[in-house]
């Protein structure tokens, strides 16, 4: 009873104490994890990363990437971020970006659109990370997970070991799951307006990013479907709203 009581607290707190606005979209966010940690949290897991995949930080590929990356991400609202872009190289259509700025980039992705169109890509990674969207993700993965632990906890008697298995199931939200937790429709539309917003400011034509989402919404349709759409498929309904506020894009474009 007592683990279930103090579960129940800890819970309560954590939610009133990490409920912020995010200073770039307004929203409120709820976010454990301090933004002091994001630059170590990314560089950790993007050194497992390096581990098991086949990343490529040099060559034509990765200093393409690295230059359009770099170029937005001057531009964007952390440009203090120390930023990083490198290329996965297995034929996915896929990106992701971690907390710090840790950006990848696939090799198909580098490889099956123009300097504009990718543009867009690291773009959408770039917001998701100025905006903390990776951390927002773990933060409720986190609660969810000492929700269960705690319902475990409170059925049990609340030994020593099941505070144990408690912890160790916090623990298991290790660095990887910045990759592999999908972010939410919410998050996926945020990305693709601020990261629209970023690729014009940059100086790159803001209809690239229509442009790419109907190239990936076409490989959809022909039955190879992108892991980069795999959760939030880009729809028509996507597309029209970006092409709705493009107008606003526009006025934030920066072209020759």
């Amino acid at each position: 009873m007592a683990v279930r009581h103090l579960l129940a607290a800890a819970s309560l707190l954590a939610v009133t104490a990490c409920v912020t606005t995010n200073e770039v979209t307004g929203r409120s966010q709820f976010i454990t994890i301090p933004a002091s940690e994001d630059a170590a949290l990314g560089l950790e897991a993007m050194q497992e990363v390096k581990k098991t995949a086949p990343v490529l930080e040099t060559g034509v590929m990765a200093e393409r990437v690295s230059r359009i990356g770099k170029r937005i991400a001057a531009i964007s609202d952390a440009p203090e971020l120390p930023w990083e872009f490198v290329v996965i190289d297995e034929p996915v259509l896929n990106a992701w970006a971690l907390p710090g700025g840790k950006v990848a980039v696939y090799a198909k992705m580098v490889e099956s659109f123009d300097d504009s169109e990718l543009a867009a890509v690291l773009g959408h990674e770039i917001a998701h990370a100025v905006l903390r969207h990776g951390a927002e993700q773990m933060s409720r993965a986190q609660v969810q997970n000492m929700i269960l632990a705690g319902a475990g906890a409170a059925v049990a008697a609340g030994t020593d070991n099941e505070t144990a298995q408690l912890a160790v199931g916090l623990g298991a939200l290790a660095a990887q799951g910045f990759v592999a937790l999908p972010h939410s429709r919410d998050m996926e539309l945020e990305a693709d307006d601020v990261g629209t917003v970023y690729m014009a400011r940059a100086g790159f034509d803001p209809h690239a990013a229509v442009k790419l989402w109907q190239k990936m919404k076409t490989l959809k349709d022909a039955g190879g479907q992108p892991t980069f759409l795999s959760t939030h498929p880009s729809d028509d309904n996507r597309i029209k709203r970006l092409q709705a506020k493009m107008p606003e894009y526009m006025k934030e474009f920066r072209g020759p």
